[in-house]
């Protein structure tokens, strides 16, 4: 927003008073105009139609902690992530989708999502990678944890800024929609959760997953390997896993 005056006066005082008025009148125009003092960094959804996307992507599909299909299906990938990582956003959104219509909807394939700290370690580090994970797993005792991370990586933030406080997180459980009292319970006894990180980080090392998105696949209960060269937005390689698997 651009503002040209001209101010001509012959009484200097009163010239300057004007001013003074004109540019606390300015401020206050700009505050309202950004949401004054709120401490709210974005408004949501930040890309349109976004909540709709994910329960029309997931509806009907059940979902079991962070599991997510039906629990016959003869295949299993494995998504590790980092909520805060711009490649597991595009993953997410580009070649997940094609995977969820044509192989988890339809009973050959279940997705677990394991998480693994990445871009994180960059903004709140630890503590950060904790409390966002946490209220991944404790939308997953509600069965709603794949939208609760498809709306975060929907409305992820700028890499290594902080963002994800407790009023981020308590935006995406809304439009996540969770029962937020139960919800917040959950992540009052972090223990079981906390171990189930620990999980995730130990097999990520074991199997060699140095960075994330990374993807491990195979029969289910049976022997994952690593899969690699898979693109981000790309779903060939996942689905010629998928059917060498079949």
């Amino acid at each position: 927003m651009i503002i040209r005056m001209q101010v001509i006066c012959e009484n200097k005082p009163k010239c300057l008073f004007s001013l003074a008025s004109i540019a606390l009148l300015i401020v206050v125009i700009v505050l309202a105009v950004s949401g004054g003092g709120s401490t709210a960094k974005w408004k949501t959804p930040r890309e349109p139609d976004a909540t709709r996307r994910t329960y029309a992507l997931l509806a009907g599909i059940p979902q079991r902690g962070s599991v997510l299909g039906y629990r016959e299906a003869p295949v299993t990938l494995q998504f590790f992530g980092d909520l805060q990582c711009l490649g597991s956003r595009q993953v997410m959104l580009g070649a997940l989708p094609f995977l969820i219509r044509r192989w988890v909807r339809t009973g050959k394939l279940q997705i677990r999502y394991r998480s693994t700290e990445s871009d994180t370690a960059g903004a709140g580090g630890w503590p950060e990678f904790r409390e966002q994970q946490l209220a991944a797993l404790a939308a997953g005792r509600q069965n709603k944890l794949w939208h609760f991370i498809d709306v975060f990586y929907r409305e992820q933030g700028p890499e290594f800024t902080g963002y994800a406080d407790r009023a981020f997180l308590h935006e995406i459980g809304v439009l996540a929609g969770l029962e937020l009292e139960g919800w917040d319970s959950e992540r009052e006894f972090p223990e079981d959760f906390v171990t189930q990180l620990e999980t995730d980080e130990t097999l990520a090392r074991k199997e060699g997953l140095e960075s994330t998105p990374s993807f491990l696949i195979g029969p289910t209960g049976g022997t994952a390997r690593p899969l690699r060269h898979f693109g981000l937005q790309e779903p060939q390689v996942f689905e010629e896993a998928i059917r060498g698997l079949l």
